[in-house]
């Protein structure tokens, strides 16, 4: 009897202490501080995961009182880190952040990303015609001669957005940046396009395409300065594109051109999108094999009915240029904005179609944020004054990032 006695001791022991060894490593305490002036709504943390030492598993974070999700995404270097959200950090303030094992189900999905294209026809010269259905393999590789209108990819390009607007770009031999308005906050891009061609350039409950790229940059296209011109990623060997992220709180685009000519410099360039959750603004990163490109652009499309805002302050980690005016595909007040890191910026410049920013690799490393406006979106931006405050939130968070700490 003492010996099962003894022995019920010893497991509850292990038991016990397996618990609390179990909960020590899968819970973390960590201290965020907002370091500016301002008070910042929906910044998602990101920490390199090797930071944060837990065991395998399903994680959520308890931040101001709510659960909500933590995700794990790969950068454009092929680093992990961990993401959460946090809905408000006063000025100067610092919040505490408990994570644990969980998956914060309640919490809804903010951002979304995808590829589909048609199958069931074929290609009648560059066209895909015939009978077809949708598949959404997030994931396809093209040679670098497949063309623009080839009714093959669902709206031309693959499609991301956040709870505040949605993207598109021509994965083609336009390779330029499109932009969705958004009525709502809804997660819209899964039924845009299925049932025609253009149908998303007419005003629907959900909004619609509001811009008119054409041959320019439209908003944070890739280019190449030449010293007279902006000229898009056009000639290239192939091209892989594929969704590497299509989490709550981000998702992401992640495209490899290969040998793609640039100022007749041949290289291969990787072009990671980036959107988070309660963000206007997507993040493009960059990376070209050679150290010789030394001018890669981007920029946004000139219109006569815009002015043109610069916000170039030397003093300043970042800078941006944007237009405002009434340049949507509806006539509606929209503003364009691109931020880029101030050091990188080698000219502020413009060409017929383009005001433009030519940047600077670093290491082969380059990039910037686009953020449009409407004045249509669920969160109005009608006047130039709402524009700056867009545009000022964004600058308080780059010169200020969000600092944390781990408690040990």
């Amino acid at each position: 009897m003492k010996n099962i006695v003894k022995n019920k001791i010893l497991l509850l022991t292990f038991v016990l202490s397996f618990v609390f060894l179990n909960t020590t490593v899968c819970a973390q305490t960590l201290l965020v501080k907002n370091n500016s002036k301002q008070a910042i709504l929906d910044y998602t943390l990101e920490i390199p995961v090797g930071e944060l030492h837990l065991s395998y598993g399903n994680y959520e974070a308890v931040v101001n009182g709510n659960i909500v999700p933590i995700e794990v995404i790969t950068d454009i270097n092929g680093k992990q880190k961990a993401i959460l959200p946090i809905d408000k950090i006063d000025a100067g303030k610092e919040i505490t952040v408990s994570v644990r094992k969980g998956i914060a189900d309640a919490y809804p999905k903010r951002t979304y990303a995808e590829l589909s294209h048609k199958i069931g026809g074929k290609f009648e010269g560059h066209k895909y015609e015939g009978g077809f259905s949708w598949v959404k393999p997030n994931y396809i590789t093209l040679p670098g001669t497949f063309r623009d209108h080839s009714y093959y990819i669902k709206y031309e390009g693959p499609g991301w957005e956040s709870d505040k607007v949605a993207f598109r770009f021509y994965l083609d031999n336009r390779n330029a940046i499109d932009v969705f308005g958004k009525k709502t906050s809804d997660i819209v891009l899964p039924a845009v396009g299925v049932d025609g061609f253009d149908n998303y350039h007419k005003m629907a409950d959900w909004g619609m395409d509001n811009l008119k790229v054409g041959k320019a940059l439209g908003i944070g296209s890739i280019a190449i300065w030449d010293g007279q011109k902006a000229v898009r990623v056009e000639k290239k060997d192939s091209m892989t594109c594929y969704i590497p992220a299509d989490g709550k709180i981000r998702s992401q685009v992640k495209t490899i051109y290969y040998g793609w000519e640039a100022n007749y410099i041949k290289c291969d360039l990787t072009a990671l999108i980036s959107i988070d959750a309660g963000s206007r603004a997507s993040h493009m990163e960059l990376h070209v094999s050679s150290n010789s490109v030394a001018n890669i652009a981007t920029g946004i499309i000139k219109n006569k009915d815009t002015e043109l805002i610069v916000g170039n302050d030397k003093n300043s980690k970042w800078s941006y240029i944007a237009t405002f005016g009434k340049q949507s595909l509806n006539n509606d007040m929209q503003g364009l904005v691109v931020f880029a890191p101030t050091k990188q910026i080698k000219e502020i410049t413009e060409d017929e179609l383009n005001h433009v920013l030519v940047l600077t690799p670093q290491n082969g490393y380059a990039e910037y944020y686009f953020m449009p406006t409407w004045e249509m979106d669920k969160e109005s931006v009608k006047t130039k004054e709402d524009l700056m405050q867009c545009i000022d939130e964004v600058m308080n968070r780059l010169n200020n990032p969000v600092t944390y700490k781990i408690r040990k």
